[in-house]
């Protein structure tokens, strides 16, 4: 295998580690195939367990070069969902989404469930920790006097269940509780998840500096907690409210001072993408192509299911946006309004003014 480990291309791409027989036990992406995929090849110590495991079983690997490490990632969570890899089982460990539901009641509860099976309910997610999810789920039940108990129902008494007397709910159980009155927490819960109202994130962020000052440690370990629960489930249905809108992103990877990468983007699908030589030429053949592609791309959905997201389109968004975040300073994006598309002379300004965009952005890098 040393002469095959020569030869790999010092560029972004996908591998697939195969067995004896011929099985994909491992797929993976790289920015650069010859780095990642030698460092199988070579001691290390300190190595994963199963990570040493997997490369016993290694016989030979294939690998596929991509342009860019976004259409590595793209491709990688491709083949994983396609061929299912043991060994990508066993040490990435497959997620299992989760939401956070409110029932559609009068004096609903906030509960985690593993799927969406009411569709009167309100839901949020999918979400893929667990443990994020069930800090926040704890400080929504800690910070907002909503009902913990099982059944409002069961409890007689007119002072409430211990919750109540603790000051932590409203007292749904004494019968004395309005569901307008309730329901206005109810929709402040709606708001925060949603990622409207970050004043709460705020305030626990200064209520976990004090308890850190005052050296009560227990409960700023609880509020820090809270605080990575809070910006997971934000983080994550803003991503999955981002997605859901199904906008038309153009977005463009300058690779060099000639070359770069046009990606068209349709909510959380990547649809197209072609590489660019000239890029920064502004001829009229240039408008005319780019013009030309973004309205048979972005209008041919016909054959396209843009329904709600479901857990699976997650990760292929969470790749797509956490990848032009990540990665602004090479990688500038447009939204282009639907209506625009379907006007040739609003959507050739508009690639004007991309191209102009483009260009500017190539002066100030080389």
């Amino acid at each position: 295998m040393k002469e095959e480990l020569k030869q790999l291309p010092k560029r972004p791409g996908v591998y697939m580690m195969l067995d004896l027989l011929g099985n994909v036990i491992y797929v993976g992406k790289a920015k650069d195939l010859k780095n990642r995929i030698s460092q199988y090849f070579h001691y290390q110590k300190d190595r994963d367990p199963k990570v040493e495991e997997m490369i016993q079983h290694i016989h030979r690997f294939n690998y596929q070069v991509t342009d860019t490490e976004l259409d590595a990632l793209i491709e990688e969570c491709y083949l994983i969902k396609k061929i299912k890899p043991r060994y990508n089982r066993q040490m990435k460990n497959f997620k299992k989404y989760l939401y956070i539901k409110i029932p559609a009641e009068q004096y609903p509860k906030v509960i985690v469930v593993n799927e969406k099976a009411d569709e009167d309910a309100l839901y949020f997610g999918p979400f893929t920790s667990s443990h994020q999810v069930e800090n926040a789920v704890k400080y929504l039940n800690d910070f907002y006097p909503i009902r913990k108990c099982t059944s409002p129902r069961l409890v007689k008494s007119t002072n409430g269940c211990l919750f109540r007397q603790l000051g932590r709910c409203l007292g749904v159980c004494t019968g004395q509780v309005q569901p307008d009155e309730y329901w206005d927490y109810i929709e402040k819960i709606q708001q925060l998840l949603n990622g409207n109202d970050f004043l709460p994130v705020q305030e626990l962020s200064q209520q976990l500096d004090t308890a850190i000052e005052n050296l009560k440690f227990e409960k700023a370990a609880k509020y820090r907690e809270y605080y990575l629960g809070l910006r997971h489930v934000i983080g994550k249905q803003t991503l999955v409210q981002s997605s859901s809108k199904n906008r038309n992103i153009l977005a463009v990877e300058f690779l060099d001072d000639d070359r770069a990468k046009l990606f068209l983007i349709k909510g959380n699908k990547l649809l197209y993408g072609k590489m660019i030589d000239g890029v920064s030429s502004d001829s009229i053949e240039m408008r005319q192509s780019l013009s030309r592609m973004i309205r048979e791309k972005f209008l041919d959905i016909d054959k396209l299911d843009f329904g709600k997201l479901t857990p699976q389109d997650i990760d292929e968004a969470q790749i797509i946006y956490t990848y032009l975040k990540k990665n602004r300073k090479k990688v500038i994006t447009f939204w282009i309004p639907s209506a625009r598309l379907k006007n040739e002379t609003s959507l050739d300004a508009t690639v004007i003014k991309i191209i102009s965009r483009i260009n500017a952005k190539l002066s100030t890098r080389y």
